[in-house]
């Protein structure tokens, strides 16, 4: 069976940095149905003085890092990921695209949610890229924050599809790229969302 890796370019974007840094890359080798991680520190990063312990599980060397147990992928990247409701409106709505394009639904894998959260307002200060020249991802802008006024229309949205996530509802899919973008990287089982206010800033 052949072995599928994906290199994700992981970059730090706090606010003591003068710049974006490259940290590392995060390698996802898929295998039988499963995604292995590895992570390698950049050795400059490591000797920048801005090296910090993100995680119990990276120790601050170079050289490739495995996870000593079975856990779905590093805590600290977890942190970046979907929790419980953005997965759901991810699959659910993947579920429904293969149904309009007449194919088999696609596997969602823990890098697909790890790439699949809008750069803009994703939670946590790190970033990520698939290209070291490339964008960071995901930078679809069809998932960036609503304006403050789309409040009412996200709850709505949100009772709606809590209401009828498994049924094949003419508006599902509305619903869905309504609530992809600021609710797929807010952790929690409870349905939240990014808004943006009128003067620019983010509000949860």
């Amino acid at each position: 069976m052949k072995n599928e890796k994906k290199e994700i370019f992981i970059y730090a974007d706090w606010a003591e940095l003068e710049r974006v840094q490259l940290m590392g890359i995060l390698t996802a080798d898929r295998l039988r149905g499963k995604e292995i991680f590895s992570f390698a520190y950049n050795d400059d990063w490591l000797e920048s003085g801005n090296a910090k312990m993100l995680d119990p599980d990276l120790g601050l060397f170079s050289g490739n890092q495995y996870l000593k147990d079975d856990k779905p992928n590093f805590g600290l990247f977890l942190d970046s990921s979907p929790d419980r409701w953005g997965r759901v409106l991810m699959k659910r709505r993947e579920a429904i695209h293969a149904k309009s394009e007449n194919r088999p639904v696609n596997a969602l894998y823990e890098s697909d949610f790890l790439l699949g959260v809008y750069d803009l307002h994703r939670m946590g200060a790190l970033r990520f890229k698939t290209d070291p020249d490339g964008v960071f991802l995901d930078n679809n802008k069809d998932y960036s924050a609503p304006p403050w006024i789309s409040i009412r229309k996200l709850e709505y949205a949100s009772l709606e599809l809590e209401k009828n996530i498994e049924k094949d509802s003419p508006d599902l899919l509305k619903w869905l790229n309504l609530l992809i973008a600021p609710g797929s990287s807010l952790g929690g089982a409870r349905p939240k969302a990014s808004v943006q206010h009128a003067d620019g800033s983010f509000w949860i």
